[in-house]
């Protein structure tokens, strides 16, 4: 494993201690939090690319990476907490290399479904907080499936790994004159776009299924606002 994906796997725990520290201790002091009102229910939908941890799919596929798309709903039990699923997908088409003879060998299709569940936790004390850092830990397994010529189909789900991801967003409504940062008044209450990186564990057969993401995200919130 390289130093990046070691860095990468530490950080949305490390990030966790230190935006819960921050949250706590901004609540003890009275004043540094304004009331912040947003609703509970949150919608994201993203896209980026993805560098698998699996041996062979470079070698497989031509790439280290491929592209990647994911969308969730979470929950909010306070604007700085939530919990939520995502649900993933890539794609990627290649040529399979002959074992023996070690030359290519008949096409290769391979397909993965990745299925997060996570909390998390968000760094933010204004209502119209322009910039909002987050990080979120959770559990992970993933459905694959690997289709290789002249052979059987590969699939399985994976055993359960580690999840985490780490973020900003950009709060839209701000940017907005007809909101200036305050709630919408139609169904999406609030939108954000947001930078995000992702990490997950997921072991099937002793193969590692998971790896790296970097995803450009949407999120919209709806639903009865709480404090």
């Amino acid at each position: 494993m390289s130093v990046l994906r070691r860095r990468i796997g530490w950080a949305p725990w490390l990030g966790a201690l230190v935006l819960a520290g921050a949250v706590a201790h901004a609540q003890e002091v009275g004043g540094q939090v304004e009331q912040v009102m947003t609703p509970r229910w949150a919608f994201e939908v993203k896209v980026g690319q993805f560098e698998p941890d699996l041996a062979t799919f470079e070698a497989f596929y031509g790439e280290k990476d491929t592209g990647y798309y994911a969308g969730s709903f979470a929950y909010r039990f306070k604007p700085w907490l939530d919990a939520g699923a995502e649900a993933g997908y890539l794609h990627d088409r290649g040529v399979g290399i002959l074992a023996e003879q070690g030359v290519p060998g008949g096409g290769v299709v391979y397909s993965l479904l990745p299925l997060h569940f996570y909390v998390t936790l968000r760094g933010q004390f204004k209502p119209d907080q322009l910039f909002v850092p987050y990080v979120g830990v959770g559990v992970t397994s993933a459905y694959y499936r690997e289709e290789i010529e002249l052979q059987e189909d590969r699939t399985g789900w994976s055993e359960a790994g580690s999840f985490g991801r780490l973020g900003v967003e950009l709060y839209l409504n701000r940017l907005d004159a007809d909101t200036a940062g305050r709630l919408g008044d139609g169904v999406i209450k609030q939108s954000y776009l947001y930078l995000e990186a992702q990490r997950f564990t997921a072991e099937k057969e002793g193969n590692e299924l998971g790896g790296n993401a970097i995803v450009l995200g949407l999120r919209f919130t709806f639903g009865r606002a709480i404090e």
